[in-house]
């Protein structure tokens, strides 16, 4: 997989996520204004995955449609939006659907805003009289549209993840089910480290014949990053409870290191080897990396954060005396 399409990837996934749990948060609270959202927003989604063209069924013909949600005349394809999988909902539902718009539509979906619904063991032939529903085929889910994602090229991935940054961006600060918004901006950070280091990464980055040399003008710099260090060290905590939540074991550690290494090096090249603009740089490379993910972060919490791991792999190294 190219890396364009793994990161697309990977963020989408993120966001569907989120959708998944901001769902299950407001069904607890029992808030309506969310189902009708849901509507909205995988008209948009289901119309970019699967090229249909869904639209709003009950604005369409101007009443609440007894059975279905959106509608695409085209495709003859009804569609409901339901976060209840049970077999009693898809079989109250063909019963008012079959023998009213049967004939007007050749598939009924059932759209649930979770990653999978379960495996249906219910046999609906009885309430078929006939009609082409197959449960396999015809319930959809945020895995369903993950891997038909998985498949498309990189086009077609980046137009479904402006949709997705679009229309769930408020979830980047709503939903994280009790974290902190700085927490949930270095677990961000973290794993974008830790996932994006390819794995011959070390053995190409030690054919660079001046390696040594860049890493050794982040020492010269140490001072300065101890700096950084300081000034933040009310954040050891949160920074904490970030690596306790995501799992910070020694693969990690060991990722992340190699991540620093290599950008640190990249960064300085980039800035005439001043080490301390090359420092600021990869700071707002992660913080932009946050916010595309509808995050608010916090810019000490990752100066902090990155200080702190480039310590930790001795780019950076305590000073001896």
């Amino acid at each position: 997989m190219g890396r364009q399409r793994q990161d697309n990837l990977f963020e989408i996934k993120e966001w569907l996520i989120r959708l998944e749990r901001w769902v299950e948060a407001d069904r607890f609270l029992r808030h309506q204004d969310s189902c009708i959202e849901l509507e909205n927003f995988f008209r948009g989604l289901l119309n970019l995955t699967f090229e249909w063209k869904l639209k709003n069924a009950n604005a369409l013909f101007d009443r609440n449609q007894d059975s279905f949600d959106l509608s695409d005349e085209a495709n003859r394809i009804a569609v409901q939006v339901t976060i209840t999988t049970s077999a009693p909902k898809i079989r109250k539902t063909l019963k008012t659907f079959i023998g009213t718009h049967d004939k007007d539509y050749d598939r009924i979906v059932f759209v649930y805003p979770t990653f999978t619904p379960g495996k249906s063991q219910a046999d609906f032939g009885p309430d078929l009289k006939g009609y082409d529903f197959q449960a396999s085929r015809d319930r959809i889910c945020l895995g369903t549209i993950l891997t038909a994602v998985q498949d498309m090229d990189v086009g077609q991935q980046v137009r479904i993840l402006e949709f997705l940054r679009s229309e769930l961006k408020p979830l980047g600060v709503a939903i994280q089910m009790g974290i902190d918004q700085t927490v949930e901006t270095l677990i961000a950070v973290i794993q974008y480290m830790s996932e994006n280091v390819a794995a011959d990464a070390i053995e190409l980055n030690e054919l660079r014949p001046d390696q040594k040399q860049k890493v050794a003008r982040f020492r010269e710099h140490a001072s300065y990053l101890l700096g950084q260090y300081r000034m933040n060290q009310g954040l050891h905590a949160t920074i904490d409870q970030a690596r306790d939540a995501i799992g910070y074991d020694t693969v990690r550690v060991a990722k992340i290191q190699t991540w620093l290494k290599i950008h640190s090096i990249e960064s300085l090249e980039a800035h005439a080897n001043d080490a301390t603009s090359a420092f600021q740089a990869i700071v707002a490379g992660l913080l932009n990396r946050a916010h595309s993910r509808g995050t608010d972060a916090e810019e000490t919490a990752v100066r902090f954060l990155l200080a702190d791991e480039f310590i930790r792999c001795n780019v950076f190294p305590n000073p001896v005396n």
